[in-house]
């Protein structure tokens, strides 16, 4: 186990993000974080778990009625209850989020925020495995799952059961597989959503190199929208392999709200790992929300980590407003990492447009990029610069006014320094702007310890 404590001292020249011009005027503060946390990773025969716990003291200095803690919780397990059969998939989460995905973001959880709350989530997963020789394998998996909001938002309970069943390799190069899932999702003194579907699929390795993959069938569903909510699904999917660091697979299909292109990339070599993706799907506030990670247990090259659990958490700037409403959600994100001897430099790019179902809101549209560098510039002195982009438009998706568009931006960097094996001392300067709210310069020094 690593238990680790971070203190920071930070003065803002606009603690609420205000306009400057406005009556008040920007308000300047210095206040202070604590943020005890342990990471506990314990890998065994049966059971594979992995914690990452902080809590995030907030103390401000003239405002102390903004003071906070922010609760930040990654766990995972994965458990094998009986051998080769019987399997158990457990997942809890907490973290600050947006309230409202088109309105201020202070990109972390630091300042005090009308905009900002707590989000916690849990999933418990058991599921079935059974090979019948090389005939076939059958997975049959069992989930329940919650999502709760600390202030706006309804709470909600969801229910699942999911049956593939894929041939073996008794067939050689072809595989044929038969799939289907039920999700329930209830949500407090709101609607009860249903999402059922059934396919069959058939996939042939052509060579080494290349794969191809068809898909068919139905799924009937039940919730709040304007149109259509079921009817049939097709999709073919080709995947190219040169070599075991490049993989491309590229696809078309159609579902009852129209088409369903994807793409996937990832390449990897031994110092750089490039990742794409874009899909058209289905989902809700919850469900992203559900499926949010908060502290990652790897790096981009797969490698086994330890989290620092009082470094700043990031706000997602990618996450919807919260609702019970069904959108289709088309995303585009492109990650890339470089590793050299002494520095690490890092590039995201993301885009997405939520096309709202029923009558609740407009849609949502979001362009953001980010870019990460760090440099050893002694055996004990590092540095870092952060630079980011976010560009949202809450408008519906024919309006394209550049009026309706809000930009934000930041710039942080700044110096750490091993004082010993296991102490850090970190000095940051970071700038925001974001567009109307006005603009804020911070100020950092803050002290890191671990310990078994």
């Amino acid at each position: 186990m690593s238990k680790q404590l971070t203190v920071k001292g930070t003065y803002t020249d606009n603690l609420n993000l205000e306009d400057p011009t406005a009556n008040d005027g920007a308000q300047g503060d210095f206040f202070i974080q604590l943020t005890p946390g342990f990471v506990l990773q314990a890998n065994g025969r049966r059971l594979d778990l992995d914690v990452a716990y902080s809590l995030q003291s907030l103390h401000y200095l003239s405002y102390d009625s903004e003071d906070q803690l922010n609760n930040r919780l990654q766990a995972n397990a994965n458990s094998e209850l009986y051998r080769d059969h019987l399997f158990l998939d457990m997942k809890v989460t907490a973290r600050q989020e947006l309230i409202n995905a088109q309105g201020p973001t202070s990109w972390d959880a630091t300042g005090p925020s009308n905009n900002l709350q707590t989000t916690y989530s849990y999933l418990v997963a058991p599921y079935f495995k059974n090979r019948f020789g090389r005939t076939a394998e059958l997975t049959l998996r069992f989930e329940q799952n919650g999502v709760f909001y600390s202030d706006e938002g309804q709470d909600s309970l969801g229910y699942g059961t999911q049956l593939d069943l894929l041939s073996g390799p008794i067939l050689g190069d072809l595989q044929l597989g038969l799939f289907a899932e039920n999700a329930n999702v209830d949500y407090q003194d709101g609607p009860s959503d249903r999402f059922s579907r059934a396919a069959g699929g058939v996939g042939y390795q052509i060579d080494e190199r290349w794969r191809f993959d068809v898909l068919g069938g139905y799924e009937d569903n039940n919730y709040p929208s304007l149109d259509r909510t079921s009817g049939s699904l097709w999709e073919s999917l080709l995947t190219w392999t040169p070599n075991v660091r490049t993989k491309v697979t590229a696809g078309v299909g159609q579902r009852y709200y129209g088409w369903t292109p994807r793409f996937e990339l990832s390449y990897r070599r031994k110092r750089s790992v490039w990742t794409a993706s874009y899909q058209r799907d289905l989902t809700s506030a919850r469900g992203e929300r559900a499926n949010s990670t908060v502290y990652s247990f790897e790096d981009a090259f797969g490698e086994p980590v330890t989290p620092e659990t009082g470094s700043a958490l990031d706000v997602p700037l990618d996450t919807a407003t919260v609702s019970s409403s069904v959108y289709v959600n088309n995303t585009f994100t492109s990650v890339v990492t470089v590793q050299t001897r002494r520095s690490t430099l890092g590039a995201s790019l993301g885009y997405g447009l939520r096309q709202y179902q029923d009558v609740a809101r407009d849609d949502e549209e979001t362009l953001y990029a980010r870019v990460y560098w760090s440099r050893r510039l002694a055996a004990r002195t590092s540095l870092n610069l952060g630079l980011g982009w976010r560009q949202t438009d809450n408008n519906n998706s024919t309006d394209d006014t550049a009026a309706n568009l809000q930009d934000s931006y930041y710039f942080n960097t700044g110096l750490t320094r091993q004082l010993s094996e296991r102490t850090y001392c970190d000095l940051q300067y970071s700038f925001r702007d974001d567009s109307d709210n006005g603009a804020e310069n911070r100020i950092t020094l803050g002290l890191r310890i671990s310990w078994e």
